[in-house]
Formats: structure tokens, C-alpha cells, sequence
């Protein structure tokens, strides 16, 4: 079975793009910056993820037939045992950094278009609400608040595509003109942001439910599986027959990215929905497309399946990491002891709110996220996953079974 080493380098890298994006805003420095118009595109990472997830997917179960490798119980099984434990960990992280922070359990975002971030204190029955949400995975289907861990809700839409794979992906595999559905599925997951602009859907919840309904963004992931479909058939031979071919399809996710970059940063309030959902996706359908037939040099192949196997990961606990990076550095920089600091928490955390953090050290703070994200992966959060597989999945022996792959 054909590894896809290349995706891994994709995957991997738009974690770390999306890292940037949710952590570079924090420094006042980062408006002097050359090109920081291009960290942006949050957007970007997690559609091109939901697109690379889908074609991965449709490789890893169903290759070159169309029937579920394994069974829909084991895919199940095999897909939460991946996603849940990372999701979980992420959440106690964020939760035991906030009992030292500043903000309350009980302040959540605002879903908002522009660039500011805005909370609010709900009350405590909403609060529990949004708690069991955010634990269950649920929370993008409540769109007026953000998720307890930011990055989280594009776990939960994870989840929900992982729940309708099973059932869609075989029906579009056997499709006969996929270009065609590839240009239907696009249409169609432009609508409802194009409506919104038209109609000046603006609001909390609008904007919650238009950036992040699984069912809106359900045609990217589903994208993915047709353009596996493409590129198992070898109608898309003809882009890596050339490297001109390879360069031109760059050329133009590179276009698209720098306009979409552009209008984010400079443009007006109507065009954030259709930049956000479904004008980069031609660009994006190019890049996996690209890095699907990306030859990685054997040497290098290893490392880069350890990083792409991080992914998740990192998209799930940078956050946490940057709160506590940034906590200690603020707290280092006022000058007073850790012993001062324990007996005199109060002061301590009103007089690191006047620090301005130095990105000096933030080099330090991407290089040691993607350290702790490959160790928490491998270390953490694989045993967790073989031992779920192992006590949901334990059956009696089966010919042939041995050599199943798990991914």
C-alpha cells in the first residue's frame, strides 16, 4: 500500500501553519513583521486538512475497491480511538492552565469575523452546558461560543465526518464523471457563505454556524474522497508527467493563497465568508494533489511519517503549550522569585499583565511544541489508542487477520 510520505509532509505542516496563526497575533511585534499578512489564513489549514483527511481515508479503507476495509464497527473504533484521547488530554491541559489564569472557567469567544477577540460570562447552567459539549465533541453544533480549546472545534467536525464516512464514501468512489461532483461539491459548499454575505449574516451565531456546521463544511472532507477517487483511476497521471505540470498547479494554489492572504487582512467584511469557506479550494484540492505525488527521500521518509502521525496533536495541545510558555515568560520577566511568586500569586499575575512578551523566544516556543507534540503522540497517546483497539476490537483469530494494517 502506497504510504503517501508526501502527505505527511503536508499534514504536518499545516499544524504548524496553524500554530503560527494562533499564537503570532499575541505578540504587539508581529504587525512590524514582513508578509505576516500571509499567517492569516487559519482557514486554510483546517479546509486543506479536512481535504486531506478525506482522501487519506478513502486510501487507507478502501484503496482500489469500493467496500470498507475492516467493517464499519472497526472504523469506528479505530478512527475515535484516535481522536478521542487526543481531544481529551488537550481539554485537561487547557483547563488546568486556566486555574492559574486569568480568565474564568466561565468566559467563552464570541463567534466573530474580525480580528478581535470578544468573551463573555455566561452563568453557570450555561456554562455546564458548554462544558459537556465541548467533552462530547459537540460544541460546533451550539455556534454562538468558540470551544473551550480553539482548536478543538475543527476536531469535532472531524468527528462528524468520521460518522458519515462509512456511508458517503462508497457511493462517491463508484461515481462515474468525478470532476463533474468535484465542481457540484464546491458550488454547493459556496452557497450558504455566499448567502450569508448577501443577506449580511453578521452575527455570534451566524458566524459560528457558517464557518463551523460540520454539514456546511462536510463537502471539503467529502472533495477528498472523490479526488482519491481521481487519482486511483490515474486521471490526474497527467499533472506528474511534467514538472511544469507540478510547478503551474503551485503557481496557482501560491496565487490563490496570497490574494485570499490579501483580502483577509485588507478587505472588507464581505468577502471573510467566501475567503474562509470555499474560495481556496481549487488551491487546496491542488496541493494535496501535489504532495500526493511527492517523492520523499528514504532517509528522510521516517521522520516524516513521525511528524504526520503528530498533526493531530499539535493542532490540539499548541495551545495550551503557548498559554503556559507564555505565563512563565511573563512571570520570569518581572524579576520576582517563583517562592516570591507562590505566597504572592495575586500580585504576581497583575504585575505579568504589564509585560509585553518578547518574540525572541519564539522560535524556542514552535521548535519545542513540535518536540512535545511527536512525544505526546508517541507516548501518549498511541498506548492509549492500541489499548482502546485492543479492548473494543479483541476478536477471536481470523484467516488472514494477521497482517492487518492499523493505521
Amino acid at each position: 500500500m502506497n504510504k503517501f510520505v508526501g502527505l505527511d509532509v503536508l499534514r504536518f505542516a499545516l499544524a504548524v501553519y496553524l500554530m503560527v496563526f494562533h499564537s503570532i497575533h499575541q505578540y504587539p511585534q508581529y504587525t512590524t513583521l514582513p508578509l505576516v499578512e500571509l499567517a492569516n489564513l487559519g482557514g486554510f489549514a483546517t479546509s486543506s486538512f479536512f481535504i486531506l483527511s478525506g482522501f487519506i481515508l478513502a486510501h487507507v479503507y478502501f484503496g482500489r475497491t469500493t467496500e470498507l476495509r475492516g467493517g464499519t464497527r472497526e472504523f469506528f473504533v479505530k478512527r475515535l480511538s484516535n481522536l478521542y484521547p487526543v481531544h481529551l488530554i488537550a481539554l485537561v491541559l487547557v483547563l488546568l492552565v486556566s486555574v492559574v489564569g486569568t480568565r474564568g472557567f466561565q468566559q467563552f469567544a464570541v463567534m466573530s469575523l474580525d480580528d478581535a477577540e470578544h468573551f463573555v460570562t455566561l452563568g453557570t447552567t450555561e456554562t455546564a452546558v458548554n462544558f459537556v459539549l465541548n467533552l462530547f465533541l459537540l460544541q460546533v453544533w451550539y455556534p454562538l461560543y468558540g470551544s473551550v480549546n480553539p482548536p478543538s472545534w475543527s476536531l469535532a467536525t472531524l468527528f462528524f465526518f468520521y460518522l458519515a464516512f462509512p456511508f458517503v464514501a462508497p457511493r462517491l468512489l463508484r461515481a462515474r464523471n468525478k470532476y463533474r461532483l468535484v465542481v457540484v461539491l464546491w458550488v454547493l459548499y459556496l452557497v450558504p457563505p455566499v448567502a450569508a454575505t448577501l443577506m449580511h449574516w453578521y452575527s455570534p451565531a451566524a458566524v459560528g454556524f457558517i464557518t463551523r456546521n460540520p454539514v456546511l463544511r462536510l463537502p471539503e472532507f467529502l472533495v477528498g474522497i472523490v479526488v482519491y477517487g481521481l487519482f486511483r483511476e490515474g486521471q490526474l497521471n497527467a499533472i506528474y508527467e511534467s514538472r511544469a505540470r507540478i510547478f503551474a498547479a503551485l503557481l496557482v494554489f501560491a496565487a490563490s493563497f496570497a490574494v485570499a492572504a490579501w483580502l483577509e487582512t485588507h478587505g472588507s467584511m464581505s468577502t471573510r465568508y467566501v475567503v474562509h469557506n470555499g474560495a481556496l479550494m481549487p488551491g487546496e484540492v491542488l496541493l494535496v494533489i501535489v504532495f500526493a505525488g511527492l517523492t520523499v527521500p528514504s532517509r528522510f521518509a521516517a521522520l516524516a511519517t513521525r511528524l504526520g502521525n503528530s498533526a493531530l496533536s499539535l493542532f490540539a495541545i499548541h495551545v495550551p503549550v503557548f498559554l503556559v510558555m507564555m505565563k512563565v515568560l511573563k512571570l520570569l520577566s518581572i524579576g520576582k522569585s517563583p517562592l516570591w511568586c507562590a505566597s504572592h500569586f495575586s500580585e504576581c499575575v497583575a504585575a505579568s499583565k504589564e509585560v509585553v512578551p518578547s518574540m525572541a523566544t519564539y522560535p524556542l516556543y514552535l521548535i519545542g511544541t513540535v518536540v512535545a507534540a511527536v512525544y505526546f503522540q508517541e507516548r501518549l497517546v498511541a498506548p492509549l489508542r492500541d489499548w482502546i483497539r485492543g479492548r473494543f476490537l479483541t476478536t477471536r483469530p481470523r484467516a488472514g487477520a494477521a497482517g492487518a494494517r492499523s493505521l
